[in-house]
């Protein structure tokens, strides 16, 4: 009886994503250089940094896990503050406020006080002695 366990989960996937950024980043710094298209300043700032970390986070994992909207948040958080004048005034309070609201509506998790009581039948007994032999 063959009791291997095959993992079907791709491990590539992230490391082609953080491959393609990368590529993409590196063409985008080499045509600001080279002056050949007006790419905005904002592009190259540090904000863009996190925005671009949560997407390789979110891609690597199939946007299923809450990490990579927070990364997002914050690149956009201070790339706003960066560029628009005065406006820490507003995006802190918006960001705290729409904190609460995800902390306020996500949704539970689901803990199964009975747990024990339900798999106390599944439990399997094993009797450590030696076995017994008919003679």
């Amino acid at each position: 009886m063959n009791n291997d366990i095959i993992n079907t989960e791709n491990k590539r996937n992230g490391k082609i994503m953080l491959g393609i950024i990368l590529l993409a980043a590196g063409g985008l710094f080499l045509i600001d250089q080279l002056n050949a298209f007006l790419l905005p300043d904002w592009l190259f700032s540090w904000p863009m940094w996190f925005i671009a970390w949560g997407a390789y986070m979110g891609a690597k994992h199939d946007f299923k896990k809450p990490s990579w909207i927070f990364m997002i948040l914050l690149g956009i958080i201070f790339l706003v503050n960066d560029n628009v004048y005065n406006a820490d005034r507003i995006t802190w309070p918006i960001a705290l406020m729409l904190l609460g609201t995800w902390i306020a509506i996500k949704p539970a998790k689901q803990t199964d006080r009975d747990f024990w009581e339900k798999n106390e039948k599944a439990k399997q007994h094993f009797d450590f002695e030696q076995p017994k032999t008919e003679a």
